[in-house]
């Protein structure tokens, strides 16, 4: 196991994850929302200068707004995670216990284990919900030209990026959004000082990793019941991956990549 990385190594003590939150959990609560909302609103107003840079059109045209909004995530993201990292010092606070930012002692070869058996847990849960209840994935596909199936909308992201994909310079202005803005964002959120919070309560590991993968699976609300699932299963597994590892930069990269291969898949099936 030593080509994997010391961390690999750590029989006795499989789980390294010590949370750290001396905020408390109400204050951790209360400071996670206010983050989600203060994102919400630099994502507004970040898209709003996307859509008079980039798109001829005005706030009447949906899908328009739509994509600059996935645009603006980029840069609402990257000042929502400096923020994130200052509330952590509440109360004495050190942000890189809080937010288990600790480097992991891992190996490439360690790494590509870690991603690559996050990867094959996903899809070897999307494939269960979909032989479970039988699920046509067609239903769930937009069009060449993002437009919604027949059966419903497919997820207005979803929707966008398929899009988007036609467009080169659209795509790759909001390919960074996607894969590092949201992930960036989305961890130090719900698996950084609001994990920790959780898992010092009565919750323990096991609550924080439930109660962050549902809080964090309703943030897209906007996409059908199928993706809400995905996303919490993989939630789950990223709480998993949390504990066992003790570095957000797990969660962070197994994130990323998951959605960087997906965005580049709808690019790379599309005719250009």
């Amino acid at each position: 196991m030593a080509a994997f990385g010391t961390d690999f190594q750590k029989y006795t003590s499989p789980l390294l994850y010590v949370p750290s939150n001396p905020a408390g959990l109400w204050v951790a609560l209360g400071l996670a929302l206010a983050l989600l909302i203060i994102n919400s609103l630099l994502q507004t107003v970040a898209g709003m200068g996307a859509l008079s840079l980039f798109f001829d059109a005005g706030v009447e045209d949906q899908r328009s707004v739509i994509k600059s909004f996935i645009i603006g995530i980029f840069p609402a993201s990257i000042i929502t995670a400096i923020m994130a990292w200052q509330v952590t010092k509440i109360r004495g606070g050190n942000p890189w216990e809080v937010l288990a930012l600790r480097w992991p002692n891992l190996t490439g070869l360690g790494w590509l284990f870690v991603i690559g058996g996050f990867l094959v847990v996903v899809y070897g849960a999307i494939f269960v919900l979909v032989t479970l209840f039988q699920v046509d994935l067609a239903d769930y596909t937009p069009g060449p030209d993002g437009q919604s199936p027949t059966s419903g909308s497919a997820g207005l992201v979803k929707e966008a990026m398929f899009d988007m994909a036609n467009e080169p310079l659209l795509f790759w202005l909001a390919f960074p959004a996607v894969t590092i803005g949201a992930p960036l964002a989305e961890e130090l959120v719900f698996r950084g000082q609001l994990f920790a919070a959780l898992a010092r309560s009565r919750a323990g590991f096991s609550g924080a990793t439930l109660v962050t993968s549902a809080l964090w699976s309703l943030l897209h609300i906007t996409e059908p019941w199928l993706a809400m699932g995905i996303i919490f299963v993989m939630g789950l597994a990223l709480g998993a991956l949390l504990i066992r590892f003790g570095s957000l930069w797990v969660t962070i990269a197994c994130h990323a990549v998951w959605n960087g291969l997906y965005s580049l898949f709808i690019f790379g099936t599309l005719p250009q």
